[in-house]
């Protein structure tokens, strides 16, 4: 009897595992359904170095909750072979939906992020017929928005918040230390990529760069220098429709969660959503 009673445990334990196998390998293979969203322009939110798809949750949840800027969500991860894996759908009733934006590999450069960007944007193209989009992106996210700007994929970058990003790279003495800067100490070699390539950005480009400075006496965010986040002063005015920069001055102007603060999160709303122009604009936020 004992070797019976074994015999069907064994069998059952393999059935569940070869159940949970399959919801796995279901839940890999999982793509949500193609719906017509061409009228909508997404906005995609990226996270930075080490983080995940999740990492600008807080801001999703405000702007779909207190701002009602959104009412859909769809988190998308890649990994480095191109494949992507899908968390929830868009409807037919989709108004502004937040594409949650994952990288796998969370330590690659931001160059191979945009490549791996490239791959997912198409197929949001393909199966929601985006032609246009939104990019929010923290520290990292906001150089791989930036690098596929600089490209002629569809769907187009109309918008792009770049919070917190290291264009100059981090070392404080690459970039100095008076805000009002019209040129740098030393130039990176992913800056002078920018910078050469500047003509490549869409004439219809509106920038917002948000930096930290956790005081005068230390600009910058504790880990990326006020100025390499504010580098973009060196490319974009000449380039882009709209070029703005934002300040935050503090403690609680820290990277690692410089996306979550109250004022990052209102002016990347109001960003999206308020600001308009039609003609150039350029206004630079330094003391």
């Amino acid at each position: 009897m004992k070797k019976y009673f074994i015999t069907i445990m064994i069998l059952l334990f393999g059935t569940l595992i070869l159940a949970a196998c399959q919801n796995s390998d279901e839940a890999d293979n999982y793509e949500p359904p193609k719906v017509d969203l061409k009228d909508q322009i997404p906005i995609i939110l990226i996270h930075g170095s080490g983080g995940n798809a999740s990492s600008l949750d807080k801001m999703a949840d405000q702007l779909m909750n207190e701002y009602r800027s959104s009412n859909e969500a769809l988190t998308m991860t890649v990994n480095s072979e191109g494949k992507i894996k899908f968390e929830g759908k868009l409807t037919k009733d989709a108004k502004r939906p937040i594409i949650k934006f994952g990288f796998e590999q969370n330590q690659a450069t931001p160059d191979d992020w945009s490549k791996w960007l490239k791959i997912a944007m198409e197929d949001l193209k393909s199966r929601y017929g985006f032609t246009q989009m939104d990019g929010v992106g923290h520290s990292n996210g906001g150089l791989a928005l930036t690098y596929y700007a600089g490209d002629k994929t569809v769907p187009t970058l109309r918008k792009l918040v770049a919070i917190g990003s290291p264009f100059n790279d981090l070392d404080p003495n690459d970039n100095g230390m008076d805000l009002s800067f019209k040129k740098l100490p030393n130039s990176t070699p992913q800056m002078d990529y920018f910078i050469k390539n500047q003509t490549e950005v869409s004439p219809d480009l509106e920038v917002l760069a948000i930096a930290g400075e956790l005081s005068e006496d230390n600009p910058t965010d504790g880990i990326v220098p006020t100025i390499s986040s504010l580098a973009t002063r060196l490319f974009m005015p000449g380039s882009a429709k709209a070029y703005i920069e934002d300040i935050q001055v503090g403690e609680d102007a820290v990277h690692q969660t410089l996306h979550e603060t109250p004022k990052s999160i209102e002016k990347t709303y109001w960003f999206l959503e308020k600001f308009k122009t039609d003609e150039t604009v350029i206004q630079l936020d330094y003391k």
